[in-house]
């Protein structure tokens, strides 16, 4: 089989010369050492060993930066044993030198006998129409019963994922499903219809029956090998799955075991109501043989609808095209062509309805957004394909993959400006809005009360709020993304002041150590109430922001009795200078400077926030402030009275001088005359 390996954008992490990597004080992995047949397509592999059990081999995973891992799973699969699964031993945080930054590293028991293609390639493994129950599907599918009891997707189920543990190539199991977002790394030809059209960010985490259908394509790619049907686009893959269902579009008329025809009928349909679940593979694999399955035709017209110089008969295959050519599909969707084609041909008076109604609603809006190209494509594609990912301007999604998607986003474009255009203008609204009378992705429902809080989360500008908030609120696991901390990979909230710490020495000090990105990683990782904080740093008074700055950062160091932050202290102090201008004694604001230095030595933000903005300080600077307002007050009342009153002209001072030097005169004289009477007597 030839399918062509998914470009993800992981890049390849080179290797470089350094000592081992020390995982939780256990297991040491061999910098110098890769391991490429073990590589993932989001994950180099290396040697790695455990210190502590020299008779159990494992090996290292080193996950791409800045993607979402699926760390919740990591913690329900480690240190337990699942049949038909690889053993998940352990992982951390930790600094790898070849990057030269900090990542996610995930050690594996290591697979002996390596990954199964390399087996069958190598003629290490064989197997005859009759053992492939017992050999491959039985372990596979109690793999993927187990995980789902558990509460688990596995979503990476492809041929290339499958390896064995022992050297006898008798122990089959599924590898990682952990260090990339579900369906991320997946062959398009693997994904049900739906999740293979969206992009690979946004294939969301779907349920047992994604992993029972890509179990299905994994046994295809198994039995016929080379034979299996391949395409030359995606688009002809897609449209083959849509008029002929997967099963067909796979096997073509190639011979699949009789034994194998009713349970791989059964997982690869294309109708999810159809789809086999845990109870009809069950009586399968105990032996229960089923009626066979009747595949129903699709929806055909009965005369094509010719675009871009191409036929289609289906409206879902033309919505995929729509979506790839949104200038074309705009001018196909305003000519009545397509009216007439949905109604007469297709049969669907109601759809044909829409599409005029979305048609004259451009022509009215025309130079609004909702009479722009790109917004008529994305509600035609939904309605053409209700099932289907919401596709929007180069954007492909099933709505519950919503965060992944924008994390993908932020990595592939360091953008995020028209994954918030969706939310901002209810772009998912018309996906839930749509009518069909097949089963939708249930997950999806879930999310339309969270489309809902994002939208509000959206709307506030403030720092903590906006897209970057709807970013780490989606993505639990998600590394704060900040320039300033990105290669230190913090995934908990109380990794981020240590952090900053010891970035605080190399940073330029002019800049803030809070941005929006930490400020929103606070306010979605941090479960304390800080709305408080938040109004502060929204204040367009830079020393309000500072004190919010300050406030916030102390809070937060502690609530989580934090280590000192030395560097960090420094580099916050020498920012307060506006902080400390906002008292009005000059002598307190003396007094702050000469104490600052050594509160920063403490290294407490606790402290430094008690320095800068102490409640009875403030009160006593508030308080001295207003008896100088008041004595100031008098004194230029007096001095108004004065410059108002009757000596204000030289007319009269010079009167009142002359009136007061008589007065003067006549009590001197009365003086003299008296002494001179009294003397007379003496």
């Amino acid at each position: 089989m030839a399918i062509s390996p998914q470009e993800n954008g992981a890049g390849d992490l080179a290797v470089g010369g350094s000592g081992p990597v020390l995982i939780n004080d256990q297991f040491l992995v061999d910098v110098n050492a890769p391991i490429s047949e073990l590589d993932m397509p989001s994950a180099k592999a290396y040697a790695a060993r455990d210190r502590r059990n020299q008779e159990i081999e494992v090996f290292a995973l080193i996950c791409t930066p800045g993607l979402p891992t699926r760390m919740d799973i990591m913690r329900k699969l480690r240190d337990e044993h699942h049949i038909g699964l690889l053993q998940l031993v352990s992982w951390d945080v930790v600094f790898w030198p070849p990057i030269n930054q900090e990542t996610i590293i995930v050690i594996y028991e290591r697979p002996l006998g390596g990954r199964v293609t390399d087996a069958i390639e190598n003629g290490n493994f064989l197997v005859n129409e009759y053992e492939i129950q017992e050999k491959i599907i039985e372990p596979l599918y109690t793999a993927i019963k187990e995980m789902e009891i558990r509460g688990i997707n596995h979503r990476e189920i492809r041929i290339g994922n499958l390896f064995f543990m022992n050297r006898d190539f008798t122990d089959m199991v599924l590898g990682d499903c952990v260090t990339s977002p579900p369906g991320f790394d997946q062959p398009p030809v693997f994904e049900t219809r739906p999740r293979a059209m969206a992009s690979p960010g946004g294939r969301g985490s779907g349920s047992i029956s994604d992993d029972l259908y890509a179990l299905g394509v994994t046994l295809m790619a198994l039995i016929l090998g080379k034979k299996m049907m391949e395409y030359k686009s995606s688009e002809d893959m897609f449209t083959a799955k849509i008029e002929q269902g997967t099963y067909a579009a796979l096997s073509g008329k190639r011979k699949i075991p009789v034994p194998l025809i009713e349970p791989l009928r059964g997982i690869l349909s294309d109708d999810l109501s159809e789809r086999w679940g845990i109870p009809e593979m069950d009586l399968w694999v105990s032996g229960k043989r089923q009626t066979p399955m009747q595949r129903k035709p699709a929806t055909k017209a009965k005369t094509p609808y010719t675009f871009m110089e191409k036929e289609y008969l289906n409206p879902i295959s033309l919505a995929y095209a729509f979506s790839e050519n949104v200038k074309e599909a705009a001018i196909a969707i305003k000519n009545e062509e397509l009216e007439t084609w949905l109604r007469r041909s297709l049969g669907n008076g109601d759809l044909a309805d829409l599409v005029n109604a979305i048609a004259a609603s451009a022509a009215i809006q025309e130079n609004e957004f909702r009479g722009s190209d790109d917004y008529i494509t994305t509600k035609v594609t939904v309605f053409l394909d209700p099932c289907g990912p919401i596709r929007h301007k180069g954007l492909s999604f099933i709505p519950e993959a919503y965060g992944t998607m924008l994390a993908v986003e932020l990595l592939r474009r360091n953008s995020m400006q028209t994954a918030a255009e969706i939310i901002r203008n209810n772009i998912t609204e018309i996906w839930y809005s749509a009518t069909t009378d097949h089963i939708r992705d249930e997950g999806s429902y879930e999310y339309q009360a969270v489309f809902a809080k994002m939208k509000i989360i959206l709307q506030i500008k403030g720092p903590g709020f906006g897209i970057e908030r709807i970013l780490y609120e989606l993505n639990s696991s998600l590394p704060c993304q900040s320039p300033l901390i990105a290669e230190q990979c913090v995934v908990n909230i109380e990794d981020l002041l240590p952090s900053l710490d010891a970035v605080a020495d190399h940073t330029d000090k002019k800049l803030r150590p809070l941005d929006r990105h930490i400020t929103a990683f606070i306010a979605a990782r941090f479960k304390e109430r800080i709305e408080p904080h938040l109004r502060a740093l929204a204040e367009p008074k830079d020393s309000s922001f500072l004190i919010g700055m300050l406030s916030l950062m102390a809070y937060l160091q502690w609530k989580l009795k934090g280590e000192p932050v030395y560097a960090l202290s420094s580099w916050v102090g020498s920012q307060l200078g506006p902080a400390v201008k906002t008292y009005f004694s000059r002598e307190t604001r003396q007094e702050i400077e000469k104490e600052m230095p050594r509160v920063v030595r403490q290294g407490s933000l606790p402290e430094l926030f008690d320095l800068i903005d102490n409640a009875e300080k403030r009160r006593q600077d508030i308080f001295g402030y207003d008896e100088a307002r008041f004595e100031y007050a008098t004194a230029e009342s007096q001095i108004q009275e004065i410059e108002e009153g009757e000596l204000s002209s030289p007319e009269a001072a010079e009167e009142m001088g002359q009136k007061f030097a008589s007065t003067s005169s006549i009590l001197i004289s009365m003086v003299v005359i008296t002494i001179l009477v009294l003397a007379e007597f003496w």
